[in-house]
């Protein structure tokens, strides 16, 4: 009896000890970028992003400024195991009847005009695919389903877009996130009438995704959002709205941030600069959310990459209260371009350097990281 009394007590004590040690983790999921659609350019993704995550977890759980903000004080740990969201054969189908067209071009086109023709088509056929949404979307709910399986193992989330992959980070933060707060939204494209309805009805706050799927909204032929002009499909979509919000959009605390690199994303899009694009209070309100539930945007490119382009200049927290006219507290996340280091490699092959650099960049990014937090809180080291 002594004996199972001693067993007990150790039994005991080391299910406490688990339970003081045990910590939740921070998945970071990679996205590929263009030209990644044969064997050999997805096996070297692959092993470029094996031999990159355990210099950026190791910088990252080293250093002490990324233990407080990012780790939550030691709360979370990065996951081992690097989640890999590869989309390069998503567009097979078009590459092969571009392929075909290319190689009846060998007939009647000049030695050099083929190579120019070849080298520009595969560089860019799946940035500008990808770029367009029905293309996207898909893509969209499969990263989404990694979110939510992360989520409910009480894991959050770093996104982390290479080159095209940024395109889809972007649109992740715009579609997916529940940024829509009736309360605050000033119009929707007009229609006031069925904002009060809305907030009549106790409507959590959403993403436009969800919007979407509830048939509350849709694109009119310029491109703005336009309201469903039927009154019975609008009321029963509101109805149900907070059922569609808690399947399409990511979960509060689900996504910790993203890091973007090589990014080409002005290149595509113009909604950071462009004050008529369409998403033009969407964008506010993404900016407000993402500072509020401490999120990060974080793009660190080589200054010697051809195709790394900053993404904007950087702003403090009174230039985005300023820029989207909104009262943003509490403020915690940060959004923070850095593009000021050299690859050191030739131009032609900075691009592809991140990972053949990665003992390097990954502390990069990891300096990135806390300079972009004060920066753009304007604190002092």
């Amino acid at each position: 009896m002594k004996i199972l009394k001693i067993v007990c007590v150790f039994l005991l004590l080391s299910f406490a000890n688990l339970s003081v040690f045990a910590q939740d983790e921070i998945t970071f999921i990679y996205l590929n970028g263009s030209n990644n659609n044969d064997e050999k350019a997805k096996e070297w993704f692959y092993d470029g992003i094996k031999k990159f995550h355990p210099y950026l977890k190791k910088n990252f759980e080293e250093d002490e400024f990324a233990k407080v903000k990012l780790l939550d004080n030691g709360k979370y740990t990065i996951k081992n195991t690097p989640e890999i969201l590869y989309w390069g054969d998503l567009s097979k189908s078009e590459i092969k009847a571009l392929n075909e067209d290319l190689d009846w071009l060998k007939f009647k086109s000049p030695k050099a005009a083929q190579f120019v023709r070849q080298y520009i088509a595969k560089c860019l056929h799946d940035a500008i695919w990808i770029s367009k949404f029905p293309s996207m979307y898909p893509l969209l709910n499969m990263l989404h389903s990694k979110v939510l399986e992360e989520y409910k193992k009480g894991n959050k989330t770093v996104l982390l877009g290479y080159s095209a992959g940024t395109f889809v980070t972007q649109q992740y933060y715009l579609i997916k996130l529940p940024v829509i707060n009736f309360d605050e939204l000033q119009t929707l494209s007009g229609k006031n009438a069925e904002i009060d309805f809305i907030k009549s009805k106790n409507i959590e706050p959403t993403c436009l995704d969800a919007l979407f799927r509830a048939s509350l909204l849709t694109y009119d032929i310029l491109g703005g959002l336009v309201v469903n002009p039927n009154p019975d499909i609008f009321k029963k979509g509101t109805e149900q709205l907070n059922n569609y919000t808690k399947e399409y959009c990511a979960p509060n605390d689900s996504v910790a941030g993203v890091i973007n690199y090589a990014s080409p994303i002005v290149l595509f899009y113009s909604e950071f600069n462009d004050p008529k694009y369409r998403l033009t209070e969407l964008g506010a309100l993404t900016y407000k959310y993402v500072v509020e539930n401490d999120m990060f945007w974080l793009t660190v490119n080589y200054s010697d990459d051809p195709l790394g382009f900053p993404t904007t200049k950087n702003v403090t927290i009174e230039e985005v209260e300023e820029k989207t006219g909104l009262n943003i507290s509490p403020q915690k996340g940060f959004f923070y371009d850095k593009s000021d280091t050299s690859s050191r490699r030739t131009f032609l092959l900075a691009h592809t350097s991140y990972w053949a650099t990665s003992k390097r960049y990954s502390k990069l990014v990891v300096k990135a990281f806390k300079e972009g937090y004060m920066y753009f809180h304007k604190l002092d080291e």
